[in-house]
């Protein structure tokens, strides 16, 4: 059953769109997905990446990467804030809901005309350099539309599209040498804004019944239960 007021991650955004059901059991039940093992090595290219681009934002100028796109690292007093989900991230309250809804990004970038543009940091392992947005990435570009959504309810001029810093930790080496070498590109992402409230609508809907809903038919954690019911 809904709270008065509740916050909901862009995380849980995304399970409500995986499978309704689970999201139910996580948000209003507390029973979680069983829990994967931490992405370490993401989460250090993550963070070395932060520290990389937090060098070019201090001098105010474009990190390599940005060359002619118009775009360098923006210096906000609140981006410290924005980066950490502990601390709030970057949020709205929704009167309509009674929710906060919130996000932690890795970076935003400005153009001349005072446009931010939202970033975020992703890294693989490929045989060649990834160049283009993968076909089953539908979930990266939701991820940059939230947080596009979340900026623009707190008042900021946002450029219509978002990027990616794609690493590929390329694996046609011949040896390892003590580190990987990762071949790096700039992806940039048409954002989809349509489709954010309709699906903040539903959730609120779901959050107001007692009824657990459908499961998703793709979902992989429902049909496991199932199959051993």
């Amino acid at each position: 059953m809904k709270t008065e007021f509740m916050r909901l991650s862009r995380s849980k955004v995304e399970l409500y769109i995986e499978c309704p059901r689970c999201f139910f059991a996580d948000v209003i039940l507390k029973k979680k997905r069983p829990s994967t093992l931490p992405f370490t090595l993401n989460n250090a290219v993550d963070s070395l990446l932060k520290k990389e681009f937090d060098e070019f934002r201090q001098i105010g100028t474009p990190h390599p990467i940005q060359q002619n796109t118009g775009f360098i690292p923006a210096a906000h007093s609140n981006l410290d804030l924005w980066r950490n989900p502990f601390k709030g991230g970057i949020s709205f309250f929704d009167e309509k809901h009674k929710c906060t809804y919130y996000g932690a990004i890795d970076d935003i970038w400005i153009n001349g005309n005072g446009e931010f543009a939202v970033v975020d940091y992703k890294a693989t392992a490929k045989e060649k350099r990834v160049t283009t947005l993968p076909e089953w990435a539908t979930s990266y570009v939701r991820q940059l539309s939230f947080y596009n959504y979340l900026l623009e309810r707190n008042g900021y001029r946002m450029y219509k599209k978002g990027f990616l810093v794609y690493l590929t930790a390329i694996t046609s080496h011949e040896r390892l040498d003590s580190h990987l070498k990762f071949e790096a590109t700039l992806i940039e992402v048409d954002l989809d804004m349509t489709w954010i409230e309709p699906t903040l609508d539903d959730i609120d809907i779901v959050l107001g019944q007692q009824q657990m809903p459908e499961k998703s038919n793709t979902c992989k954690y429902c049909q496991f239960i199932e199959d051993r019911m």
